[in-house]
């Protein structure tokens, strides 16, 4: 759901978390169990591609070919991505740049356009939708970690789940305060090259499975950007820690039955708001895998 700009703004509002949840500091494949049964797998991924990830972890690739079924947090069809398109714009006549302001509203031209969208266009989108529409001018090429799982899920037929539907999809967003949502697009165009680089910081860190790192990587810049900290708090809240609980108790509908891959953003991993640690207090046995 995030290209790497949102990636690097959503772990700006985790720093502050650091010090909870050491329990799951590392690792990105986790096996849950419970009461003797079969059991089944967590996977943490990026939702990015890069030449990095283009080929999954052995480990994970032996844990999902032993899978019945494949959970993942959403599947996006074609009426799932024009509803989000459709919600992702003013329908009426707010505009961009009457919200961010011309200057700012240019920067945006730079770093959209040359993906194709028209300035009509884009002076349609709501900040929410240019924030995950920037990307890294080097951003890779390929699958995502998550489309590669659902490509071999249906190569091998086997069924495939969601943990939310797209109008839950939808409310993450376009319910957060237009207030937040300048802030936070003003921000990142102000620091995208900043924002990029720790992007790729974040990768580097996913890579070697440091799930504590990867909220490290952010205390420094939270700290010299402390006038957006409330923004951050609440996108925060919203993107991560309630959609944890949700799929958490979604996941295990599949999960109690044993032999489940659930594959979701590796941000809902760590902490004592974690899926992991939810699970736990549900009563599940979990292990690090890898």
């Amino acid at each position: 759901m995030t290209g790497r700009i949102l990636l690097a703004l959503l772990t700006l509002a985790f720093a502050a978390n650091l010090s909870a949840g050491e329990r799951f500091a590392r690792g990105v494949l986790w096996q849950v169990t419970k009461a003797g049964g079969a059991p089944s797998h967590i996977y943490g991924t990026l939702h990015v591609a890069d030449a990095r990830l283009a080929e999954l972890p052995a480990p994970v690739r032996k844990a999902f070919d032993g899978a019945r079924s494949l959970t993942v947090e959403y599947v996006a069809g074609d009426y799932g991505k024009e509803r989000f398109l459709e919600a992702a714009m003013f329908l009426d006549r707010q505009t961009l740049d009457g919200k961010i302001g011309l200057e700012d509203f240019a920067r945006v031209l730079e770093a959209l356009m040359p993906v194709g969208l028209s300035r009509d266009f884009i002076n349609k989108l709501k900040p929410w939708g240019v924030l995950l529409n920037l990307r890294n001018p080097q951003s890779g090429e390929g699958l995502s970690p998550d489309a590669q799982l659902y490509a071999r899920a249906r190569v091998r037929r086997i069924p495939v789940y969601q943990m939310e539907g797209v109008e839950e999809q939808v409310f993450v967003f376009d319910e957060f305060p237009m207030e937040s949502q300048v802030a936070l697009l003003k921000h990142a165009l102000a620091h995208r090259e900043e924002l990029v680089a720790m992007a790729e910081q974040t990768l580097q860190a996913y890579v070697a499975r440091d799930l504590a790192a990867i909220w490290r990587i952010q205390q420094e810049f939270t700290a010299r950007h402390p006038q957006i900290a409330v923004h951050h708090a609440d996108l925060t809240k919203r993107v991560v820690y309630d959609r944890s609980v949700v799929m958490a108790f979604r996941m295990q509908r599949q999960v109690r039955k044993g032999s489940a891959f659930v594959a979701l953003g590796v941000m809902h991993l760590y902490g004592p708001k974690g899926v992991l640690a939810l699970l736990e207090q549900d009563g599940y046995r979990v292990k690090r895998l890898y």
